[in-house]
């Protein structure tokens, strides 16, 4: 697959991890309009060095992670939190922030998972996943 292509894949493999519209995703890179990306994603705009640094930072990945197989890998952990209730979630962070009030988990600065410290009954670390070298 071209550099180009494999661009276009990855923007939308991640939008729809995120549960981002193109809308959204748009917004995020501070477009006023979603037809960059969905001409990206359908493959009918030509990646610039800018388009790139622009999806990169939007998705709080690098420019050769956007370019990568998986561009969501990268030295994160894999999660499973459970709170009362029996409620049970498990997703990837590099960063844990366990308030007092508030437990928050952020991967590559935006925040995936939340809740009220008090609720959760349990926080197991499944795998810690390498970063790729």
């Amino acid at each position: 697959m071209a550099a180009g292509e494999r661009v276009s894949a990855n923007v939308r493999t991640l939008r729809a991890r995120r549960g981002w519209t193109q809308s959204e995703l748009a917004t995020q890179m501070g477009q006023k309009f979603s037809q960059v990306v969905w001409t990206t994603e359908v493959g009918k705009r030509r990646i610039t060095v800018d388009d790139l640094v622009e999806f990169a930072k939007a998705f709080g990945v690098t420019p050769a992670q956007m370019m990568s197989d998986d561009p969501d890998a990268g030295g994160h952990q894999v999660y499973e939190v459970t709170v009362d209730g029996g409620r049970t979630q498990s997703f990837s962070a590099d960063t844990v922030d366990p308030g007092e009030t508030w437990t928050s988990f952020y991967l590559r600065e935006a925040r995936v998972f939340l809740a009220p410290t008090a609720r959760i009954l349990g926080i197991r670390l499944i795998t810690e996943e390498v970063t790729n070298a």
